[in-house]
């Protein structure tokens, strides 16, 4: 069966390319439409950014064109490494484990839905899906409900922030009577909020550069809301940090975070964000421990052995939910080459 249906991802991710990389082209591709890509003969388009990965899934396109794709895309702002390039069978079944949680720093991160939705969303608003790419994407979503119910992957509802809380509290030897920053007030900031609250941290203070946001999620987590530009001043008063915002430049520099650790001693700051929010010192600065996407995913490296069955199982339910997305994009190929051959002869 020669099951070529057209359909291409194209991209780059934490597993494929170094942070550096993946940074670049977030920042080319920020804010732009994926419009342009359709004028490359693709009649579908559904854009996927998040904190660790950038990629494009296109319909009615070829193989070849993986790097063009990006360029239309970015506005010929992206230079570098070509990206990974996936087609059909192949680029179903690595949305299918993207939404499993399977590509995930955190298997099974509970956020990883419903940056898919976000995504697919997006692009049905703008008109940009086209009938394989509704079909894959609504597979994705099964997928990812089912590894959720049937399997172990989704148990306690991990997420990337919520492991960030749980190293915070491993490397403060517990929250009680600690003071937490949060920056940032979207759903990766909210959730880190949630979870220190529920681990009973002495203090929570947030920051957001809409007060009214960070008002709203202080009120939800018991802590307290201060002003953006009070950001750098309450850092010398806190034992750890973490940030979730999604600014295109550091929010915070690295003298500011060498003088937070000098005054406490000790800060321990978890940078969430791609691009990298906080800006690292050059030279190592005593009492401060920066944890940025790429030591969390060292930390959670032996995870995968540990959970090897859950794994297993979730990998099974892959192997059968894109079965069935390669059954149904068949079928549709065939009854589309059936009718066009019944046009051709007059029947």
């Amino acid at each position: 069966m020669n099951q070529e249906f057209g359909v291409v991802m194209a991209g780059f991710s934490n597993r494929s390319a170094p942070m550096t990389v993946l940074e670049s082209v977030r920042k080319a591709v920020e804010g732009c439409s994926v419009a342009p890509v359709l004028t490359l003969g693709a009649h579908g388009a559904v854009a996927v950014v998040t904190c660790h990965r950038v990629e494009l899934y296109v319909e009615g396109a070829v193989e070849s064109v993986g790097s063009s794709l990006f360029g239309a895309w970015s506005g010929g702002r992206l230079k570098g490494p070509a990206p990974v390039v996936l087609k059909d069978g192949e680029a179903a079944r690595h949305l299918l484990r993207v939404a499993a949680g399977l590509e995930a720093t955190v298997l099974g991160d509970d956020n990883v839905l419903g940056q898919l939705r976000l995504a697919y969303s997006s692009a049905c608003e703008g008109q940009y899906a086209g009938p394989l790419l509704h079909r894959m994407f609504h597979t994705a979503f099964r997928t990812g409900k089912r590894v959720r119910t049937e399997t172990g992957l989704g148990r306690g509802g991990r997420s990337l922030a919520g492991e960030a809380v749980v190293v915070i509290n491993r490397a403060l030897g517990g929250l009680a009577g600690r003071t937490v920053l949060v920056l940032g007030a979207g759903e990766m900031a909210r959730t880190a909020a949630e979870r220190l609250a529920k681990r009973g941290v002495g203090r929570l203070v947030i920051s957001n550069r809409s007060l009214t946001r960070a008002k709203d999620l202080a009120a939800a987590t018991g802590g307290e809301a201060v002003p953006w530009s009070w950001r750098a001043k309450v850092l010398q008063t806190v034992d750890a940090m973490i940030v979730g915002t999604s600014a295109p430049e550091p929010v915070l520099g690295a003298e500011e975070l060498r003088a937070a650790a000098a005054s406490r001693g000790r800060l321990v700051a978890v940078d969430l964000s791609l691009p990298r929010n906080l800006e690292p010192p050059a030279v190592k600065a005593p009492g401060l421990e920066l944890i940025d996407l790429v030591k969390l995913n060292s930390l959670l490296e032996g995870e995968r052995e540990r959970r090897k069955g859950d794994v297993a199982q979730a990998e099974t339910i892959v192997d059968q939910e894109v079965e069935k997305w390669l059954a149904w994009a068949w079928n549709r190929r065939e009854r589309g080459c059936r009718g066009l051959a019944r046009t051709s002869t007059g029947l």
